[in-house]
C-alpha cells in the first residue's frame, strides 16, 4: 500500500510539473517584438485596453529577456504608465509608475525623454493623491533642467509658479518667498514690469510676508506698487 502511495504522489507531481511548465511562456525576440507592434498599433488606434492588454504581455517578455533595469525594459515600462494614463487608469498603477520613473532617473539620466515623460506621470499621481511635499523635488527637477535651455524660459515660468504653490500648501513660507522673488524677477525680464502677470506674483508675495509676519517687508512691498492691502 505505501509503495502504491508514493508511486500515486510522484506521479501527481510530475503532472502538476508538466502542467505548470507548459503553462509558462517561452519568449524570444522575435515573439517580444510582435507583441510590442500589436502594442503600438492598439494605442495608434486609441484602443487603450487592448494596448494595455498587450503592454503588460510585452513587460512579462521583456523581463524573460531582459534585466529589470536595461534600457529597453525601462522604455517599455514607461509605454505602459502612459496607455494607462490615455486609458484614465493611472491611479490604477501607482507603484509601477513611480518604479519607471526612479529607474529611469538612475539608468537613462535626469533629462533622458523616457524620464521626462515618467516624470510627469509620477508627479500627475502625486498631485491626484495630494501629496504635494513628495511632488515638489519633481517640480525642481523640471526647473532645473530648463534653466540650462535658455528657449525654456517661459517653461521655467510655469514650473516657478507651480512651485510656489506647492511651497504655500505645504506651509514653506520661506521658501515660498525666495520662489516668489525669483519668479518676479524672470516674469518681469520676459513680459515687462507692467504685465498684468506681475501684479499677481506681487500680491502672492505681499500675502506670503503677511503670512510670515514680516511686516516691514510688507508695508515696503504695497507702497511700492501701490497696493491697498491690510495684513
Amino acid at each position: 500500500m505505501k509503495r502504491n502511495s508514493l508511486f500515486l504522489s510522484l506521479l501527481l507531481s510530475m503532472f502538476l510539473w508538466s502542467f505548470s511548465s507548459a503553462d509558462q511562456e517561452v519568449w524570444t525576440e522575435k515573439k517580444l517584438g510582435q507583441v510590442i507592434m500589436k502594442a503600438e498599433r492598439a494605442a495608434m488606434r486609441k484602443k487603450w485596453s487592448r494596448a494595455i492588454q498587450y503592454g503588460e504581455q510585452m513587460l512579462s517578455g521583456s523581463r524573460a529577456l531582459d534585466k529589470k533595469d536595461l534600457p529597453r525594459y525601462i522604455i517599455l515600462l514607461k509605454n505602459v504608465n502612459s496607455y494607462y494614463d490615455k486609458a484614465g487608469r493611472l491611479q490604477e498603477v501607482p507603484a509601477q509608475v513611480k518604479r519607471a520613473y526612479l529607474l529611469s532617473s538612475e539608468k537613462l539620466g535626469l533629462d533622458h525623454p523616457a524620464t521626462m515623460k515618467s516624470r510627469t506621470l509620477y508627479y500627475k499621481i502625486l498631485i491626484a493623491d495630494k501629496k504635494y511635499l513628495d511632488a515638489i523635488p519633481l517640480i525642481s527637477e523640471k526647473i532645473a533642467l530648463s534653466e540650462k535651455n535658455a528657449k525654456m524660459e517661459y517653461q521655467t515660468l510655469q514650473y516657478l509658479t507651480t512651485l510656489h504653490s506647492l511651497y504655500a500648501l505645504t506651509r514653506q513660507y520661506e521658501k515660498e518667498e525666495k520662489t516668489l522673488l525669483k519668479l518676479l524677477d524672470l516674469n518681469t525680464i520676459l513680459v515687462g514690469i507692467e504685465d498684468e502677470s506681475n501684479s499677481r506674483i506681487i500680491l502672492d508675495l505681499a500675502n506670503n510676508y503677511c503670512r510670515q509676519k514680516k511686516y516691514e517687508a510688507f508695508n515696503r512691498l504695497i507702497n511700492t506698487h501701490h497696493l491697498k492691502l491690510v495684513c
